[in-house]
């Protein structure tokens, strides 16, 4: 890559950005292609979902008010999340999975909020606790989200 860069830089255009831009984009690109970027992304998203699951139920009993969790656990497990839902986003969404994807985080992520609305009928425990599991499971995949948007922004814009 410093190589690719370099010769880029020697031919006289001063513009750095879009060339460590396409050198990046293309080893990322390589990587998601191969089979150990394929396996890397099945399984980051497997034990991601299974963090977040994990976490959703943790953070939905402590909501409860049944036990109580250590806040530093409760945003460890969110940063390890947010970690794997960048590669996620890097390594596991094709192009063709983009908007599908895209979709779902959107129903996800809503969802989430939807939950608060069982307060209304007197179920707090209840929303309180699938609220905190839907929102892990959202943490997990909003950084993936946006790895994936600004993948579908640039594609598009690089074809107007």
């Amino acid at each position: 890559m410093v190589k690719q860069v370099k010769n880029f830089m020697d031919k006289g255009d001063d513009n750095l950005g879009d060339a460590v831009s396409k050198v990046s984009n293309k080893t990322v690109n390589r990587f998601a292609k191969s089979d150990t970027g394929k396996n890397l992304g099945s399984w980051l998203f497997m034990i991601g979902f299974l963090i977040a699951l994990i976490a959703g139920i943790i953070a939905g009993v402590s909501a409860t008010g049944v036990m109580a969790v250590d806040f530093n656990v409760n945003s460890l497990m969110m940063g390890i999340l947010v970690l794997i839902g960048i590669v996620v986003g890097l390594v596991n969404i094709t192009d063709k999975e983009a908007v599908a994807f895209l979709i779902a985080t959107i129903a996800i992520m809503s969802g989430s909020a939807g939950f608060n609305a069982l307060n209304a009928l007197s179920m707090g425990p209840l929303a309180a606790f699938l609220s905190a599991l839907v929102s892990m499971i959202a943490i997990f995949v909003a950084p993936a989200a946006v790895i994936v948007g600004l993948k579908v922004i640039w594609a598009t814009a690089r074809k107007a």
